[in-house]
């Protein structure tokens, strides 16, 4: 029996394209609000007439901004409570601009809407960060890298993978300086270390513990110059110990990883790469540099820290660095502690990939 063409249904699946908002207009046009309102405050027409024009430019900080940026941002995948970030810099510009104390709108919305506001982007952050954390122990079985989830759950709030990364980071070195613990299920299987043989722990503290001291000897000195300076350094300073000490934490939190069709590396918080099986030429157990190829080598003191595992790959891959930073590279340089188990595992898992793919 013949069907009908006309009763035939083709459907394609085709991926939907992600739309990107015009950044230019969406933070653009509010950055000129911000800036036209300000200049009008220094106009002597202004300081004549303050409590009339004072509700005319909170109505341009606080309500057409924000309008203008979600118009530019609503058909994309940014969030939509991402207007908040742009209602609150209007109200932060309206706090600096004007008197708070002779316009009571503001001085009213200071006290009511802006904690109303606050309240519901950390609530809203934390419900990411709830369904995120159910969803990923769902799918890795309890296993969770935190860095690489709130790099995800940020992109989600940010709308914006760099300012994304960019805050991730900065969340990971709280997290990882005051609650991260060393991975506790290394088999030498699927999960290796890759610090306890080149000792880079040991030349890491001597560097955190050097820069403690020079942190308390230049605050003294600078003190007799001023102050305010000085303290300022040294906040600088000491927040830069705080990212080296989550650095440390994170590489035993952090382990490598074979997964069963990736290769996950790891080291804290200075480098992260993400190999498909399928993208691998081959690898080998090498402390040599490449010719002819573009390697990056995962460490943060590259001087110090010896690879002893050369991957080389089909395509090139995107590594991520500090504060999310990316760099493409066709070959991948880190060390692995147990680098025989770490040989024989790997190529058990891409035999037997390429077994499954041939049946």
């Amino acid at each position: 029996m013949e069907i009908p063409s006309n009763n035939l249904k083709i459907i394609t699946m085709t991926k939907a394209p992600i739309i990107k908002p015009n950044w230019t207009i969406a933070l653009g046009i509010p950055l000129l609000i911000f800036l036209a309102c300000f200049i009008i405050t220094l106009t002597a027409k202004f300081k004549a007439n303050s409590a009339l024009y004072s509700n005319a430019i909170l109505i341009d900080l606080l309500v057409v901004a924000p309008l203008v940026y979600f118009l530019a941002i609503r058909k994309s995948k940014v969030s939509k409570l991402s207007v908040s970030r742009i209602f609150i810099v209007g109200l932060l510009v309206a706090g600096f601009i004007l008197n708070t104390h002779e316009n009571i709108v503001l001085s009213n919305i200071k006290m009511w809407v802006s904690p109303i506001v606050e309240v519901v982007v950390i609530f809203f952050i934390f419900q990411k960060f709830y369904v995120a954390n159910k969803r990923a122990k769902a799918t890795h079985g309890g296993q969770l890298d935190f860095l690489m989830h709130c790099r995800a759950v940020m992109f989600q709030i940010t709308g914006n993978e760099k300012a994304g990364n960019i805050i991730s980071s900065e969340i990971a070195v709280l997290y990882y300086a005051l609650l991260g613990r060393g991975s506790k299920t290394i088999d030498n299987e699927t999960k290796f270390t890759g610090y306890k043989e080149i000792g880079i722990l040991s030349v890491l503290w001597v560097f955190l513990f050097i820069f403690l001291i020079e942190t308390t000897g230049v605050h003294f000195l600078l003190s007799a110059w001023n102050r305010t300076f000085a303290w300022v350094i040294t906040a600088l300073s000491f927040y830069t110990c705080i990212q080296l000490f989550a650095h440390i934490k994170a590489i035993k939190a952090r382990p490598i990883l074979i997964n069963t069709n990736s290769l996950e590396i790891h080291n804290g918080l200075a480098g992260d790469a993400f190999i498909q099986f399928d993208n691998i030429e081959k690898f080998e157990l090498s402390k040599k540099m490449p010719v002819g190829r573009n390697p990056f080598k995962i460490a943060l003191i590259k001087g110090f820290e010896n690879h002893n595992v050369v991957v080389y790959l089909k395509n090139p891959i995107e590594v991520t660095k500090f504060f999310g930073i990316k760099k493409s590279t066709d070959t991948v340089l880190f060390h692995v502690d147990k680098a025989k188990e770490f040989a024989n595992a790997l190529t058990l898992k891409l035999d037997t990939r390429e077994s499954s793919n041939q049946n």
